[in-house]
């Protein structure tokens, strides 16, 4: 799915307007529609229904939706006592006064006394032009509205949350609704925001997308199904395993050996045609027994020579997963950086040695963007940025790391996203089904598999994040949250894979 930024949807509403024949008034009156139909479905029995209204679009669409609440005890506030700047919201304005819809100002003593007998609250306030800068001016408003035992309905965005990058201010009121107008704004689907906007709506209000799509370059995707399709590489039958490429795994420890074992599984089923895997000799021989469809090869970290001649064979490399950190396996995977012509997947103790034994500058020599797979505390580490102000802004953070250091950043979490500093994926699989030791190895695996063949390596990124999420949400629904378990994983995410595959065959 497309998701547009708040600096889209204006003229997203201007090309619509001019190109398309799309009357200002007439698409506020859908915006209006949409939010009432919110309330009348969720909330039949609210009666009294109290609408701030600020004096941009967000606030015609609520004196829009004042006019339409047949049979409602309906004030607008307006709240800025500015009345409306553009034709349509003025439109809509004298439309109000016309019907006898009772307007009061954002000074009047009445207010207070309203919020508190409201049923239901329509934040219509900012939308899309809120910042993310709070107005102290409105603290005493906000915390009267969060106090108030009413429904609280956001149009398009609820006050207080930048509908860009998520992030939240002290005067957010959280949304039991929110109702995504236009297109969905990437904001509103990452967290933090994601926790305050409640059930997330969405209504294209009858715009052609295709056509929109055709003008506007939307940069922010979120993956679900359907993006998936779009995502997934083709395969043709006639074939062999040469046409799909060859990955290397240099994963897995004494300490760690399971993460070996999840990586070659995820390799093996993530479609590559052949699977390298380099390590000790008791390592490849414990999972020759059990992986024999992998090639392996002896190898020390301290031979550097050998690992770049057996990547140099191999359209991707996996280092890092269950590796331990050390000097040494910093050592090589700044080696491989620097030299290597495969593209790399730093996992997990890859990315920790980097953060103990060197920079991430490191980043930015290698010859083609490497993907790195932290979660938030490894991204700390590498960053030197705490977790919590990473967790407080993550998208901006992750395009700003991603860009800054060259490479596809994929920040695990709720909602992962995938990023190279410009595009950006929003994951929207996934649950803490995942949230196990070991995931995040079959994970990498997968994503090495994945760029072995494909020629985008953000798109092979973001495609195995949804497959791997999805197999999962599928597994928790048999086996529980609780109950599933990284080994659990590679057979279905290979069977999702199948799903998407069969879904545009």
């Amino acid at each position: 799915m497309k998701l547009a930024t708040p600096d889209m949807i204006p003229k997203i509403d201007k090309y619509a307007a001019e190109k398309l024949g799309f009357e200002p008034v007439e698409l506020m009156r859908r915006s209006a529609e949409a939010v009432r139909e919110a309330i009348t479905e969720n909330y039949p029995e609210a009666s009294k229904v109290l609408i701030l209204a600020g004096k941009g679009n967000n606030g015609g669409d609520g004196y829009a939706l004042s006019c339409i609440l047949s049979a409602k005890d309906v004030v607008v506030c307006d709240l800025f006592s500015a009345g409306q700047r553009t034709d349509e919201g003025k439109f809509w304005l004298n439309k109000a006064f016309e019907q006898g819809i009772r307007i009061i100002n954002g000074q009047s003593g009445e207010l207070y006394d309203l919020i508190e007998k409201a049923d239901v609250i329509v934040d219509a306030i900012f939308g899309t032009g809120f910042t993310g800068e709070p107005d102290l001016s409105l603290l005493k408003l906000s915390s009267a509205v969060n106090s108030s035992g009413a429904v609280k309905i956001a149009i398009d965005v609820p006050l207080g949350i930048n509908a860009l990058d998520g992030t939240v201010c002290s005067i957010c009121i959280p949304a039991q609704i929110t109702v995504a107008l236009s297109y969905q704004k990437p904001g509103l689907i990452s967290y933090p925001a994601r926790a305050y906007v409640g059930k997330l709506l969405y209504s294209d209000l009858g715009l052609p997308r295709n056509e929109i799509e055709e003008v506007f370059d939307f940069s922010y995707r979120y993956v679900d199904f359907e993006e998936a399709k779009a995502l997934m590489p083709k395969r043709k039958d006639n074939s062999n395993k040469g046409s799909f490429g060859k990955t290397l795994l240099i994963t897995g420890s004494d300490s760690f050996r399971g993460a070996a074992h999840l990586s070659v599984e995820a390799a093996l089923r993530g479609g590559c045609g052949i699977v390298h895997f380099a390590g000790s000799e008791e390592l490849c021989t414990e999972l020759r027994m059990r992986f024999p469809e992998a090639i392996y090869h002896l190898l020390s970290l301290l031979n550097k020579d050998l690992s770049l001649a057996l990547s140099e064979q191999c359209a991707s490399v996996l280092i890092g997963s269950g590796s331990s950190v050390s000097r040494e396996l910093c050592l090589l995977v700044e080696y491989l950086v620097e030299n290597t012509s495969a593209r790399l997947v730093l996992d997990a103790d890859a990315i920790n040695s980097i953060a103990k034994y060197s920079s991430p500058e490191i980043l930015t020599k290698a010859r083609k963007k490497p993907v790195i797979t932290p979660h938030p505390l490894e991204l700390s580490r590498l960053s030197g940025i705490p977790v919590s102000e990473i967790e407080k802004n993550r998208l901006s953070f992750a395009k700003e790391f991603a860009k800054k250091y060259n490479c596809i950043l994929l920040l695990k979490g709720a909602l992962t996203i995938v990023t190279d500093g410009e595009a950006v994926y929003i994951n929207g699989s996934g649950s803490s089904a995942l949230a196990k030791g070991g995931s995040g190895d079959v994970l990498s695996g997968l994503i090495a598999s994945q760029l072995a063949f494909s020629e985008s390596a953000i798109k092979a990124a973001a495609l195995s994040a949804y497959v791997h999420g999805r197999a999962g949400d599928i597994l928790s629904e048999e086996l529980s949250s609780f109950g599933v378990t990284p080994s659990d994983l590679p057979r279905e995410m290979a069977r999702g894979l199948s799903e998407i595959e069969k879904s545009i065959s």
